[in-house]
């Protein structure tokens, strides 16, 4: 009897060992899980995650008031390693530019811009531009090395080659409120792009690519 006893307390220790044993494993499990990175959805891109208005690209979709408008072309400006972006963006015959980080510091807004006819420059600009009613006075100037992409409206060699790189001077002016103009050279010819500073929220961005 006192052996059969000892048997039975031997495979009811065991299995209690076991179960300890396996309940240490799942927590080690567990715990491996918790500490490791989450898995990556498939298909997805960090740097289309990381994409925002100020950096479109040729094929994104941004919505202005409830108008879905295509970026059609990007100019990408270099000047002495400072970056900004002017991107083309068109819904029918709406065509209008998303001017994006255009100062060094302080540049959190927007710059949405039409192309302006009526500003008539054939030469160096002046310091001060009278458009109607609004005067606008010069903030800052330079020049720059513009990469050109997609179709830009004109800027630049109609036959430019994938990469090719082109001059540009540029003047931005700055009136009352948020009224703003940026007037650019390529070349002999002079365009004058003129609207107003918009925050991020005013523009919803579906990348493209």
């Amino acid at each position: 009897m006192f052996w059969i006893l000892l048997v039975v307390l031997s495979i009811v220790g065991g299995g209690a060992a076991l179960v300890a044993i396996a309940n240490a494993r799942q927590r080690q499990l567990m715990a491996g899980r918790s500490g490791a990175a989450p898995a990556a959805l498939p298909g997805t891109s960090d740097k289309l995650l990381e994409r925002t208005v100020h950096d479109p690209r040729v094929g994104d979709v941004l919505t202005i008031d409830g108008k879905d408008f295509l970026c059609e072309g990007v100019v990408g400006y270099d000047e002495d390693g400072h970056r900004w972006s002017a991107s083309r963006i068109v819904d029918g015959t709406d065509e209008r530019w998303l001017v994006a980080g255009l100062e060094r510091a302080g540049g959190g807004s927007l710059r949405l811009l039409t192309r302006d006819a009526s500003v008539d420059v054939s030469g160096y600009p002046a310091d001060t531009i009278v458009v109607g009613d609004t005067k606008y006075t010069i903030d800052k100037r330079g020049n720059a090395t513009c990469k050109l992409a997609g179709d830009v409206g004109g800027l630049g060699k109609a036959d430019r080659p994938t990469g090719h790189v082109e001059r540009c001077r540029w003047w931005l002016y700055g009136a009352a409120g948020d009224d703003t103009l940026v007037v650019e050279q390529w070349g002999s010819d002079y365009r004058a792009l003129r609207g107003k500073r918009v925050p991020d929220t005013f523009i919803d961005m579906l990348p493209g690519s």
